[in-house]
């Protein structure tokens, strides 16, 4: 009986609200900050936080929502100060953020959690396994930046992504704000022709994704417009973080931390997990054949939260 009103409840629509995308919800921290957030998944489910990439948003998420939900999880996905609609956070530091997301699982009455990452949002993973371990259930990084200063960290990278790089290590960011600025323009004023440059550059599975599932560019665009939704400074700040000292002793990170790279991927190569594995005391290296840097996460998205989930 307890099965079948189930059922009807959900066929009916009745229990459709629990699993709604949330994507514009905020939290006062105490230092007054605003940190934006959105749920995707099911808002009753096993929480999970997720860390979006570089010029990227809370909005990157979106395409994880029925797969969560079919999953029973539910997907935290905060906006990092200056990004989206959280405030700024002048003179951050990487590890700041474990305090950010702290505040935020209190929030929401969550005392224990996973974490888990897409490039850039690797950082902020680590940040959270040093410095709030306890509260970790699961930790995870997918296709993930690692430490500017390590021998070989841009070895098989494409090319403007390594332009990217070098740039935000520059002291003066006059070169780095073109960079970005120019790339603003073009999400915003020609957002077809981001898509021509993702179909023709990207290695060969993120192009077959996109040519299956063309909604997919769109959503990336979507997200990452959203990042400079208060001009460029959030992002040149990530990007300055990214080539500066993490602050992050991956020596001392006891908790076990699972990495999922793809072979093909230009943006984040394969040897920053073999450089992950080696140096974490304690990680699972996830191989993948003929994965990408967007195709992985999306063609193994099941599995992964899976991983993640408690």
């Amino acid at each position: 009986m307890i099965r079948f009103l189930m059922l009807f409840a959900f066929t009916t629509g009745f229990l459709q609200p629990l699993l709604a995308k949330k994507k514009d919800l905020f939290v006062e921290l105490n230092d007054g900050r605003q940190l934006s957030y959105a749920i995707y998944g099911d808002s009753m489910g096993t929480p999970m936080f997720y860390f979006h990439g570089g010029q990227e948003s809370r909005l990157s998420a979106s395409f994880m929502h029925e797969t969560a939900a079919q999953l029973g999880i539910k997907i935290i996905a905060p906006d990092r100060p200056g990004i989206g609609k959280s405030s700024p956070h002048p003179n951050r530091s990487l590890v700041d953020w474990a305090d950010d997301v702290s505040q935020l699982a209190d929030a929401l009455h969550v005392q224990q959690f996973s974490v888990f990452g897409l490039s850039g949002g690797a950082p902020h993973v680590l940040a959270c396994a040093q410095q709030i371990p306890d509260r970790l259930l699961r930790v995870g990084i997918v296709a993930g930046a690692a430490p500017y200063d390590y021998k070989g960290t841009k070895k098989g990278m494409w090319f403007p992504v390594k332009l990217v790089h070098w740039f935000a290590s520059w002291e003066k960011d006059k070169q780095l704000r073109k960079f970005i600025q120019k790339d603003y323009e073009t999400l915003r004023d020609k957002p077809e022709k981001r898509v021509r440059q993702l179909q023709k550059y990207l290695p060969k599975p993120d192009r077959n994704l996109l040519k299956a599932q063309p909604e997919q560019a769109w959503s990336f665009i979507e997200g990452s417009l959203e990042s400079y939704r208060q001009g460029l400074d959030g992002v040149v700040q990530e990007w300055k973080l990214y080539v500066s000292d993490w602050g992050i002793e991956l020596a001392e990170i006891e908790k076990p931390i699972e990495l999922w790279y793809g072979d093909k991927d230009k943006m984040s190569p394969p040897y920053r997990g073999y450089y992950y594995q080696a140096k974490l005391p304690d990680a699972q290296l996830h191989l993948l054949a003929n994965e990408g840097h967007f195709s992985l996460i999306r063609n193994h998205l099941e599995n992964i939260l899976q991983k993640m989930k408690a």
